[in-house]
Protein backbone atom coordinates (compact mmCIF):
# COMPACT_ATOMS: atom_id res chain seq x y z
CA UNK A 1 0.00 0.00 0.00
CA UNK A 2 0.93 3.69 -0.41
CA UNK A 3 1.06 6.46 2.15
CA UNK A 4 0.81 9.88 0.82
CA UNK A 5 1.54 12.79 3.65
CA UNK A 6 1.01 14.98 0.97
CA UNK A 7 -0.79 15.99 -2.40
CA UNK A 8 1.94 16.57 -4.10
CA UNK A 9 5.97 15.66 -3.52
CA UNK A 10 7.38 19.20 -2.62
CA UNK A 11 4.77 22.08 -1.56
CA UNK A 12 1.44 19.73 -1.72
CA UNK A 13 -1.73 19.79 1.02
CA UNK A 14 -1.32 18.10 3.50
CA UNK A 15 -3.05 14.78 2.96
CA UNK A 16 -1.81 11.62 5.55
CA UNK A 17 -3.67 9.33 3.80
CA UNK A 18 -2.95 5.75 2.35
CA UNK A 19 -3.72 6.24 -1.48
CA UNK A 20 -3.23 2.92 -3.42
CA UNK A 21 -2.86 -0.70 -2.28
CA UNK A 22 -1.96 -3.59 -4.52
CA UNK A 23 -0.19 -6.90 -4.77
CA UNK A 24 3.10 -7.67 -5.31
CA UNK A 25 3.66 -10.10 -8.26
CA UNK A 26 7.32 -10.50 -9.14
CA UNK A 27 9.67 -12.36 -6.80
CA UNK A 28 12.72 -9.74 -6.26
CA UNK A 29 12.40 -6.15 -6.00
CA UNK A 30 14.86 -4.70 -9.54
CA UNK A 31 16.82 -1.36 -10.74
CA UNK A 32 15.16 1.28 -12.68
CA UNK A 33 17.14 3.71 -14.66
CA UNK A 34 15.25 6.85 -14.07
CA UNK A 35 17.77 8.68 -15.49
CA UNK A 36 21.54 8.26 -15.60
CA UNK A 37 22.14 8.59 -12.10
CA UNK A 38 19.32 7.81 -10.43
CA UNK A 39 18.44 3.73 -10.30
CA UNK A 40 15.90 3.42 -7.68
CA UNK A 41 14.78 -0.10 -6.62
CA UNK A 42 11.31 -1.25 -7.64
CA UNK A 43 8.86 -4.17 -7.34
CA UNK A 44 5.68 -4.52 -9.54
CA UNK A 45 2.76 -3.63 -8.22
CA UNK A 46 -0.93 -5.33 -9.17
CA UNK A 47 -2.90 -2.31 -8.32
CA UNK A 48 -6.86 -3.29 -6.07
CA UNK A 49 -9.60 -0.79 -6.31
CA UNK A 50 -9.54 1.06 -3.44
CA UNK A 51 -10.51 4.90 -1.67
CA UNK A 52 -8.39 6.86 0.05
CA UNK A 53 -8.21 6.30 3.74
CA UNK A 54 -6.69 8.84 6.55
CA UNK A 55 -4.57 7.62 8.76
CA UNK A 56 -5.71 9.10 11.65
CA UNK A 57 -8.91 6.51 12.05
CA UNK A 58 -6.45 3.84 12.00
CA UNK A 59 -3.34 4.86 13.82
CA UNK A 60 -3.86 3.67 17.08
CA UNK A 61 -4.65 0.30 15.70
CA UNK A 62 -1.50 -0.07 13.93
CA UNK A 63 1.20 -1.94 15.74
CA UNK A 64 3.97 -1.55 13.03
CA UNK A 65 3.78 2.17 14.53
CA UNK A 66 5.54 1.81 17.92
CA UNK A 67 5.41 5.61 18.66
CA UNK A 68 2.20 7.17 18.17
CA UNK A 69 3.22 10.51 18.74
CA UNK A 70 6.46 10.15 16.10
CA UNK A 71 3.76 8.17 13.85
CA UNK A 72 5.36 9.30 10.38
CA UNK A 73 8.62 8.12 10.95
CA UNK A 74 8.28 4.78 9.66
CA UNK A 75 7.04 6.24 6.28
CA UNK A 76 10.67 7.67 5.95
CA UNK A 77 12.05 4.00 5.07
CA UNK A 78 10.29 3.52 1.60
CA UNK A 79 9.74 0.48 0.68
CA UNK A 80 9.07 -1.52 4.07
CA UNK A 81 7.03 -4.82 5.37
CA UNK A 82 4.00 -5.16 7.18
CA UNK A 83 2.23 -7.61 9.10
CA UNK A 84 -0.81 -8.91 7.97
CA UNK A 85 -3.32 -7.50 10.34
CA UNK A 86 -2.50 -4.13 9.98
CA UNK A 87 -2.42 -4.52 6.18
CA UNK A 88 -6.06 -5.79 6.85
CA UNK A 89 -7.12 -3.00 9.31
CA UNK A 90 -5.53 -0.29 6.48
CA UNK A 91 -6.97 -2.77 3.52
CA UNK A 92 -10.73 -2.26 5.60
CA UNK A 93 -10.29 1.41 6.12
CA UNK A 94 -10.07 2.03 2.10
CA UNK A 95 -12.66 -0.11 1.85
CA UNK A 96 -10.65 -3.52 0.23
CA UNK A 97 -12.62 -6.96 1.64
CA UNK A 98 -9.28 -9.02 1.50
CA UNK A 99 -9.62 -13.08 0.95
CA UNK A 100 -8.86 -15.33 3.24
Amino acid sequence: MFYSPRTSLDNGELLQSFTAIGRITDDEPFQAEMTPNFHPWRRIVEFIPSREAPIQPVLDNLDFILDKKRWGYPFRRGLFEIERPDFVRIANAMGVKLAK
